[in-house]
């Protein structure tokens, strides 16, 4: 008998995420798009994750696989549940966040009429706003190089472009996110869908506490993956000066703008 494929694979990494897992889940479960299967890798948890998934899942008639793996990090969870997946589409949802009940509909659709390889979708940390108007941008590889254009939870890459890319860089524990974007948009250009917004995230990229949020390690994890472009020869090397010294002033913005912040809450 032949394996059966089914659009969507859904991957969630998961790691003490008892709190927040059970919203996850029921928002992929919500999912007006059904041809989906879900693979939930725990990264080592040491809470009752496990329980609240399986009490989640098993009374619903939906695939799904529950993973353990010993703590590897983000990365390493990820391309081990695209590794026990059988979808033709890689949709990835973070255990804390949360997706609008279309959001796989509204990308499918999209998916096939633009071709697209790789889509994504603007996020909020609010309410959904449930625009019917819909809007899409396109960003090709230059357009990454200055900034990162997507968040995971957003984002849904075909099979055949994650590996053709090799995936996420398990041995990169921050911004390994945008390493793989980039790899992907210099192959394929990336379809923003702006309106209606379809992802809702809970915590900030950066972190609302500023430098103790390890802002100088995502800035390490950028500057690797420039790095990693000039290697590949993606870019030459007045490019990658360039670059370099805009994500340098970037950092110190953020590292200036964490300090007033803080300065501000004390008074």
């Amino acid at each position: 008998m032949g394996i059966c494929i089914v659009i969507f694979s859904v991957i969630i990494p998961t790691f003490n995420s008892s709190s927040t897992i059970q919203r996850a889940l029921e928002s992929v479960l919500k999912q007006s798009f059904k041809d989906f299967e879900i693979i939930i890798v725990d990264d080592g948890s040491s809470d009752n994750s496990k329980e609240i998934i399986y009490q989640t899942l098993s009374k619903e008639t939906v695939s799904f696989k529950y993973i353990y793996q010993k703590n590897a990090g983000a990365a390493a969870a990820r391309n081990n549940a695209v590794k026990n997946s059988i979808g033709t589409y890689l949709a990835f949802l973070d255990s804390d966040d949360e997706w609008h009940e279309d959001k796989l509909k509204i990308q499918y659709f999209y998916i096939q009429k633009l071709n697209a390889e790789f889509i994504s979708t603007k996020y909020t940390f609010k309410d959904f706003n449930n625009s019917k108007d819909v809007k899409i941008r396109k960003y090709k590889f230059d357009d990454f190089l200055l900034s990162n254009r997507t968040s995971t939870p957003c984002t849904v890459i075909t099979r055949n472009l994650f590996d053709k890319v090799n995936g996420f860089n398990f041995e990169q524990r921050y911004s390994e996110d945008y390493h793989l974007w980039l790899k992907a948009s210099y192959y394929e250009p990336l379809y923003i869908i702006v309106e209606p917004i379809l992802v809702r995230l809970y915590k900030y990229a950066y972190g609302e506490s500023g430098l103790s949020s390890h802002l100088w390690a995502m800035e390490k994890g950028e500057l690797s993956n420039y790095k990693f472009c000039y290697d590949s020869k993606y870019i030459g090397i007045v490019k990658y000066f360039f670059i370099i010294m805009y994500s340098l002033s970037k950092f110190i913005f953020r590292v200036v703008h964490s300090i007033i912040n803080k300065f501000l809450k004390l008074k």
